[in-house]
């Protein structure tokens, strides 16, 4: 091939890599239905989809570094040092966005809570469904490694969402093949999706809610409630639970739901944390949490606490046997709650506990640790958010609760 003809070449290439980049980030950005925020939206899909174009913005380099002519002299006389250099970043680019976010795996872990029968969880956390996450072929495989899991139960910790698109239901539609019972709470940010998304007229830009599509989808949201959380093999084979009624439990620790008697291995409630949008808003969802603590401290099975952030422990009754466990997804820049509930409640702290605090100041923190009011577990996560790369796995979290 002729020097003009490899010119000519790599232009149209580089022209058609760009419109694709500008176009179709855009086209994305409108399908995200923003209210605001729209050139930022449009800015990190432009990098998203800029990382499925860096191997051929590789070989066109390679291409015109391999080439004498005067109007690529540039390029040409770049170093290989150099040129190695930029393909390896093009490289890490393109692995950090677009395969490692694909690589899912299984982490195990073990936690004593004193039940009378050990039960297997699968907690998901961050899971971010919108501009980066949530194509058909991520929550395909989402379900399908969900589904190989010998698991009771799947927990999620909320952060549902990240700038989803208006149908949500029709995203989120494959999650309703999860063969387990799915419980969940929405945190900060999925609450305010349903608040902000709103018209001058106050109807809804998004065609569903998300606690609508939860309905719709078999998700029990147990948002400031709690339910039993039988073991599948003591006659929960159901995947949707009543969680909406009261839990009730005799002497011999037998629940009763309905007309459904099932052996009780724990109580599971979830701990929700509302906007701070009023006073009236911040004073009922202190009231709903006084009595959720009640009814926590008042229980006579051991306790599973589903939160969206682990700086809810600040908030749980004190001198609980046994200590509630409280699952939680990854921190984020909210160290500052834990040391102010800990100087204002005098709360002992162990050498584990001090390695939560100091882990949340360099990144996510995960895995098991210890607190005075409760057993801590923060789930590594899944989704991606901010800028569109992922230095970590994602990861579903097994948990065996003995």
């Amino acid at each position: 091939m002729t020097d003009p003809a490899l010119h000519t070449l790599i232009v149209y290439t580089s022209a058609a890599l760009l419109a694709y980049t500008v176009l179709w980030s855009g086209l994305q950005t409108f399908n995200a239905n923003p209210t605001n925020r729209f050139m930022r939206i449009w800015l990190k899909l432009a990098l998203y989809y800029a990382a499925y174009t860096m191997p051929f913005w590789a070989v066109l380099l390679m291409m015109v570094w391999s080439q004498d002519s005067v109007s690529v002299s540039v390029l040409g006389q770049m170093p290989l040092s150099l040129l190695l250099v930029a393909l390896s970043l093009m490289g890490l680019y393109f692995y950090t966005v677009v395969i490692q976010p694909n690589r899912l795996r299984l982490k195990h872990h073990a936690i004593d809570l004193d039940l009378s029968t050990s039960l297997k969880v699968a907690v998901l956390s961050d899971l971010r469904i919108g501009i980066y996450g949530g194509k058909p072929r991520h929550i395909r495989k989402l379900v399908t490694t969900i589904n190989a899991i010998s698991a009771d139960a799947v927990l999620i910790t909320g952060d549902w969402l990240y700038y989803p698109s208006a149908d949500l239901v029709g995203q989120l539609m494959l999650f309703k093949g999860v063969n387990k019972p799915v419980y969940t709470v929405m945190s900060t940010s999925d609450l305010n999706y349903q608040s902000i998304n709103t018209t001058k007229q106050g109807q809804p830009l998004l065609e569903d809610t998300l606690a609508s599509t939860f309905d719709v989808l078999d998700i029990n949201y147990i948002g400031q409630q709690c339910t039993s959380l039988p073991l599948t093999s003591a006659g929960s084979a159901h995947k949707k639970s009543a969680v909406n009624t009261p839990v009730k439990s005799d002497d011999k620790g037998i629940i009763e739901q309905g007309n459904l008697n099932r052996a009780m291995v724990a109580i599971l409630c979830g701990w929700q944390d509302f906007p701070d949008t009023n006073q009236d808003s911040e004073a009922a969802s202190t009231t709903d949490k006084a009595t959720l603590g009640a009814e926590i401290a008042n229980a006579t099975n051991p306790v599973i606490i589903l939160g969206s952030r682990f700086d809810s422990v600040s908030d749980l009754p004190k001198a609980l046997q046994p200590r509630p466990l409280l699952i939680t997804g990854a921190a984020k820049a909210i160290q500052k709650n834990i040391w102010l509930a800990h100087k204002q409640k005098d709360i002992q702290r162990s050498h584990e506990q001090s390695t939560l605090l100091n882990n949340s100041r360099m990144g996510k923190p995960h895995g098991l640790y210890q607190h005075a009011s409760a057993q801590i577990f923060v789930s590594s996560g899944i989704g991606t958010r901010g800028l569109p790369f992922r230095l970590y796995r994602p990861t579903i979290d097994v948990l065996t609760i003995r």
